[in-house]
């Protein structure tokens, strides 16, 4: 009962929440009018004659009649709460810091081309800490006001009538399959958790800086997506030159990849006007991306410092029902050699001992989700209550019974449309972290290398 009785409080909460630019592309829905107190409020009726603000000064002559009684004073009705309440707070987040143990990659679908002739070891042999270098900067105030800038419909007026930029960015999005759609999803949000929604993690390997992003352990190899955004970029330099970022076409790829692997129950208005960043060190992954073996306390913590609260970090975990991953992402903590995962459900762990098992060594790819393996949908939360998902991260959700995350999951497995709703939400909130101004970055015109300086 008081299991059923939290479920329905969180419902009420995530009902009573600000709603983001859901709903169609053409915008954002109108907000529900509010109904007004009942009963309504009586205010007190004036004092009369009203009373001076300064005392009057001491005379010497005695008053020649006794002073009037003060009015009666009339009572008044205190006002009642509004009815119904408009929301209810989650409780705060209990938040610990952790250091990060050096972690393997969360991969989307089969690699893409080798940059290098070896990739390394998933997970890598020993937990070293990475080298001490410049985390990824806080946002400063201009980066804030960036942020708050960003509009849905930011290239309408700057491309022309007859040039539609996120009309072109899905045409290309579509022409590829459900495993680059999902690898479109993890690329956005592996961007914007490095230096901001910047597209730093499209740039290549160069001479001054032979140790990008995409290099880094939790994207290389398994980060996909890159020729989408290649194809898109280029047609859009040609018929908009010098004009639309690459970091604006990331988001907008992350969008219609959720549509389109959602049967288009996922749709909402992403906004634009980022600016491409110069920066891009693979040293900088590791300490930015949550890790698939992430307790909850600190998962909580990784997406706090990028301002993201739980309901966001909940909500984006569903984009887990889409993609592969690669076993070394998950079998050394979840199925570790000669013993019985303890969290996960049995027949599913010897499955997916028995597909990842290989006779010449080779690192398989499995399904993140079991069921539905090519659909964003809310599957993915029924798995993590059947204890049948793959990371350490995925079951931290439901780790702490009483907490926000475990009923979070419960609700969003009840009802898919608040899921799709709150994944919107939460997908254009991370895609205005950190962004870039024309102060702070770019506009490339290759994504895969910075403008060349005068």
């Amino acid at each position: 009962m008081a299991a059923a009785v939290a479920v329905l409080i969180t419902v009420l909460a995530l009902l009573g929440s600000v709603s983001c630019q859901a709903g169609s592309r053409g915008g954002s829905p109108a907000p529900a009018p509010q109904p007004p107190a009942y009963p309504p409020t009586i205010l007190p009726p004036p004092t009369y004659p009203p009373s001076s603000s300064k005392p009057s000064p001491p005379t010497s002559q005695p008053p020649t009649s006794p002073p009037s009684p003060p009015p009666p004073i009339m009572p008044t009705t205190a006002e009642p709460p509004a009815y119904p309440p408009t929301s209810l707070s989650p409780p705060p987040l209990v938040i610990s810091r952790p250091e990060p143990p050096t972690y393997p990659p969360a991969s989307s679908s089969s690699p893409p081309p080798t940059i290098s002739p070896k990739p390394p070891t998933y997970p890598p042999p020993s937990p070293s800490p990475p080298p001490p270098l410049p985390s990824s900067p806080p946002p400063s105030s201009d980066d804030d006001a960036a942020g708050k800038k960003l509009e849905v419909g930011y290239y309408e007026s700057r491309c022309g009538p007859h040039v539609d930029v996120e009309a072109i960015v899905r045409k290309h999005v579509s022409s590829f399959d459900a495993g680059m759609k999902a690898g479109l999803i993890r690329l956005f949000f592996h961007d914007c958790f490095v230096r901001g929604c910047d597209a730093s993690i499209l740039l290549d390997p160069t001479s001054d800086n032979p140790q990008p992003e995409k290099l880094g352990i939790p994207n290389f190899p398994s980060m996909r997506g890159y020729e989408v955004i290649d194809a898109a970029k280029a047609e859009l330099e040609a018929k908009c030159p010098g004009t639309v970022s690459c970091a604006d076409v990331v988001a907008f790829a992350a969008l219609d990849a959720s549509f389109f692997l959602s049967g288009g129950d996922v749709d909402f208005a992403m906004p634009a006007g980022r600016y491409d960043g110069n920066v891009s060190l693979a040293s900088e992954t590791l300490p930015n991306l949550p890790p698939p073996f992430a307790g909850l306390q600190q998962l909580e913590r990784m997406f706090a410092d990028k301002g993201l609260d739980a309901f966001d970090m909940v909500a984006l975990s569903g984009a887990h029902s889409v993609g592969r991953s690669h076993c070394s992402s998950f079998s050394r903590d979840r199925l570790p050699p000669g013993a019985a995962t303890s969290d996960m459900d049995p027949a599913f762990a010897a499955e997916l001992r028995a597909n990842c098992s290989s006779a010449d060594g080779a690192d398989n790819t499995v399904a993140q989700d079991h069921e539905t393996p090519d659909e964003l949908d809310n599957q993915y939360y029924q798995n993590v209550l059947d204890r049948k998902v793959l990371f350490t991260s995925d079951a931290a959700l439901t780790s702490k019974k009483d907490d926000m995350t475990s009923y979070l999951v419960r609700v969003y497995a009840m009802f898919p449309w608040l899921w799709q709703q709150k994944y919107a939400e939460a997908m254009v909130k991370m895609g205005s972290i950190e962004v870039k101004t024309a102060a702070t970055g770019e506009i490339r015109r290759e994504c895969r290398v910075v403008n060349s300086r005068p």
